[in-house]
């Protein structure tokens, strides 16, 4: 943890001592940010995001927002009533006016012109009063919010709901917000809270979204007295601006990033989307985590903040900024796909484009190939880049990540499509070509996902990974028994996986096309067999799935639309959705219909 360089008290207007902490010395060279903690917490909640701050961004998984040690004042303050500050000696002195000179008076103390405002909790919502006071919102350069919205926003929201989906979301955050009636009850909270009991209800809640692997374990810094305080900013200023908003909500131009946690159970996302509407040049960034994200993961907030401080340092928020950013959303999405020099791969690239993918990476072990896909995603709309690789080297793999991430960020979608058909009976089929086909189909599948998933969980934002597999994944063969193999334990990888990764956000589906009319026909090993005879059983097969003729670009517009409805299986074609209700349905008739040898049809 990082120590804290020194403690200093300020006095506020009403006299109350406000302490504030400097995890850094203030160098006036370098950019201020001041954190704003929320209830029942105190200034300790940011600790791990000042000491990820003070680091750097060692991971380097932050292209766009990449951070140097070193390269911000960092503070933050306990709010009056918690921590190490005094209490005011009435209730009023938590009202809203009350709270906004706090905040004036702390920059004041730190003898900056500027600072980066964060705030979680019920420090958001103080920051949100900042930011949107005339008189302090020239000494606030941006705002960085989590899980607090402005009131009288708030009370608009709760009274957006016109359609049926509009409704659900205010009636869920009334839900969410049942716990506000139970704060303004009279003495009950403070037996609560003073007893044991209360302690342990909010270290439970605290538990929510913590599943992930990167997160970290709550640290115990809350205390009786930040319980029992705490109240009165709920009891001074609710819930009169959610009841009746005044009709002209107030603007701000300070430049707001809204961070939402997906797994929040007090202030639902809907609710922090409608409140990150206010500026012109803001984003909303939804990212994984419950309410207290900022002790879960503060290296994932370190990194939003910082990225959002240096934008606007640089003056780049008022143009071109993201108005949202959602898991599993393909329109402004950085997408990826294997083996995408032709048929599927090549087909779903162009597909992503043409649905408003951002930037489209096409991997293929062909060249030539992968720079003709890229010339077509560029022609339907979006940018591209080619990289040859073969997804069967681990290594090449592992540096594909690398140079993505460095040259365009983080993939949020990744389509593992690279794959090699083979026909044969068990015992025609050869070592090698068992080593060829687990590889690729296998091998490949599993390189790519590690690599990538990798980036995508310590990210913190979810994502989605689409691994092509088969119907013959659950549609046995004696005589496709290899190819068959590889595809159900894609199959099987994928349900795990996508169990493994669900509490990071990544949606993890497996896509198990039919008969497809591509060139894998024309180019399937058939074990066992002479080259003349592979020459005729590949004419053989070239000719059926023309006849048949379902095409890529049919697989490719069901594919791109399972990134954003996220199946656990999708079967693709009429015969691979029949076959996948038949395995179910009846499975004795599938395993006999496997005894067939579709070469002799």
């Amino acid at each position: 943890m990082t120590s804290i360089e020194s403690v200093t008290t300020v006095t506020a207007s009403d006299g109350v001592t406000l302490a504030v902490h400097r995890y850094t010395e203030i160098d006036p060279a370098r950019p201020t940010l001041l954190a704003v903690h929320g209830y029942p917490d105190n200034h300790h909640v940011w600790d791990g995001v000042a000491e990820a701050l003070a680091e750097g961004d060692t991971a380097g998984a932050y292209t766009a927002g990449s951070y140097t040690a070193g390269a911000y004042n960092i503070v933050a303050f306990d709010v009056r009533g918690a921590g190490d500050s005094t209490e005011p000696a009435h209730r009023d002195g938590y009202r809203f006016p009350q709270l906004i000179a706090d905040i004036g008076a702390v920059i004041d103390h730190l003898g900056v012109d500027k600072v980066h405002l964060l705030g979680h909790d019920w420090g958001s919502i103080q920051g949100w009063a900042a930011v949107t006071d005339p008189a302090l919102m020239p000494r606030i350069a941006s705002y960085t919010s989590i899980s607090g919205p402005h009131l009288e926003y708030a009370g608009k929201f709760l009274r957006s709901g016109r359609t049926p989906a509009g409704l659900a979301a205010v009636g869920k955050q009334l839900l969410a917000s049942g716990y506000i009636g139970f704060f303004l009850t009279p003495r009950v909270p403070e037996a609560v809270f003073g007893s044991r009991f209360g302690g342990r209800i909010i270290d439970t809640l605290d538990r929510i979204g913590r599943t992930s692997t990167r997160t970290r374990r709550a640290p115990a810094f809350r205390t009786k007295r930040d319980f029992t305080n705490g109240l009165n900013l709920y009891r001074a200023n609710m819930p009169a601006p959610m009841v009746s908003p005044p009709a002209e909500l107030p603007p701000t131009t300070v430049p707001v990033q809204v961070l939402v946690p997906r797994m929040d159970i007090f202030v639902t996302p809907a609710l922090q989307r409608f409140t990150g509407a206010i500026p012109e040049g803001g984003r909303v960034v939804s990212i994984e985590g419950g309410h207290w994200v900022v002790t879960a993961r503060p290296d994932v907030i370190a990194a939003l903040t910082a990225e959002w401080i240096d934008r606007a340092e640089a003056g780049g928020t008022a143009a071109g900024a993201e108005r949202a950013t959602e898991p599993r959303r393909v329109a402004g999405s950085l997408a990826l796909v294997t083996g995408a020099g032709s048929g599927i791969g090549r087909a779903t690239a162009v597909e992503l484009a043409r649905q408003g993918a951002r930037t489209v990476i096409v991997v293929d072990r062909d060249e030539d190939a992968a720079a003709d896909t890229a010339a077509a995603v560029t022609a339907a709309g979006a940018r591209a880049a080619a990289y040859r690789v073969d997804v069967t080297d681990e290594d090449a793999v592992k540096n594909l990540a690398a140079q993505v991430n460095s040259e365009h960020g983080v993939i949020d979608i990744l389509i593992n499509n690279a794959g090699i058909g083979m026909a044969g009976r068990f015992l025609e089929t050869t070592a090698q070509n068992w080593e060829a086909i687990l590889g690729v189909n296998l091998g490949g599948v599993l390189n790519c996902s590690r690599a990538f998933a990798e980036q995508m969980v310590t990210r913190g934002r979810g994502g989605s990974i689409i691994n092509i597999a088969s119907a013959s994944a659950y549609l046995p063969s004696k005589s496709m028994v290899a190819y068959g193999t590889t595809k159900a334990a894609v199959l099987a990888f994928s349900e795990s996986l996508r169990a493994d990764l669900a509490d990071d956000g990544i949606a993890v589906t497996a896509v198990c096309p039919g008969f497809v009319n591509t060139n894998i026909a024309t180019s399937t090993v058939y074990a066992g067999m002479s080259a003349a005879d592979q020459d005729r059983a590949r004419a053989k097969a070239d000719a059926a799935y023309r006849r048949r003729n379902y095409t890529p670009e049919a697989t490719a517009r069901a594919i791109v639309k399972a990134v954003r409805t996220a199946p656990a299986v999708l079967p693709v074609a009429p015969e691979s959705r029949l076959g996948y209700a038949m395995r179910r349905i009846s499975p004795g008739a599938i395993r006999l219909l496997a005894r067939y040898d579709i070469r002799q049809s």
